[in-house]
């Protein structure tokens, strides 16, 4: 979908310079009215992927916010015995204070302080938009070029024991003797994205266009690389798979 997307923005994108000096600051927008020559048209084609944008959230704040609690479960964070706590959410000034006595609720059951920690950064994040639109830039970055670093090790691993003869575990589906291939081709695509996504996009590079995105991950991890070093080696626990 995003491909065909793309084809069409291509083909309509109309005076480049326009789009990128536009007055609303949203390229997409003038793109849209180029496109249209309307202007209920561009409201209606903005509004309906900010609908889906805003609908999609909760499903963003609810898989993230597990995350953390399922990794705060096994010490894999710092103060991970405050963020794996499932609470009841309860108004008024008892919430602290029952929150913090309270392991489990019986009927609720929400992890709060997970939800609590995504919802602060994400809204420490959206006030770097209004402070530098290059630090909001450098953040958003960095989540695609952490995502896609993320897809390295395990396909990595698992081509390795591919080719020494000891494959993993399959599940319902594997694509048999051309898995290898598959899995090669992808290490050579990561290689090449993960290689080419902290260059800079604008020359000459300035500090407004510079893509910090690089720096940035390498500044996480060394973080999580302390953080290791320093406790994390001891209180993190191994998830073990339950026995069927």
């Amino acid at each position: 979908m995003l491909f065909g997307f793309v084809i069409c923005l291509l083909f309509t994108i109309g005076n480049i310079d326009q789009v990128v000096n536009t007055p609303t600051g949203l390229p997409l927008i003038e793109v849209y009215y180029q496109a249209t020559k309307s202007k209920s048209a561009t409201n209606f084609l903005v509004i309906m992927p900010a609908l889906m944008l805003f609908f999609g959230q909760f499903n963003d704040y609810a898989s993230v916010s597990r995350l953390v609690w399922q990794f705060s479960k096994d010490n894999g964070l710092p103060f991970s015995n405050f963020f794996s706590r499932v609470s009841v959410f309860l108004p008024g000034v008892l919430t602290v204070l029952l929150n913090s006595l309270m392991q489990v609720h019986p009927k609720l059951k929400l992890p709060l302080n997970a939800l609590a920690l995504v919802s602060i950064i994400s809204f420490i994040i959206s006030i770097f938009y209004v402070i530098s639109t290059t630090a909001f830039s450098a953040i958003i970055s960095l989540a695609t070029i952490s995502l896609t670093l993320s897809y390295f090790p395990p396909i990595f691993f698992v081509t390795v024991q591919k080719l020494r003869g000891n494959p993993p575990q399959y599940g319902p589906f594997k694509l048999g003797r051309y898995g290898v291939l598959v899995n090669i081709l992808a290490l050579l695509y990561l290689v090449y994205v993960i290689t080419w996504m902290p260059f800079p996009t604008i020359l000459p590079v300035t500090a407004s266009n510079m893509n910090y995105a690089g720096p940035l991950l390498g500044a996480v991890i060394i973080g999580a690389l302390l953080d290791w070093i320093i406790s994390g080696r001891k209180r993190f626990q191994m998830p073990v798979a339950p026995k069927i």
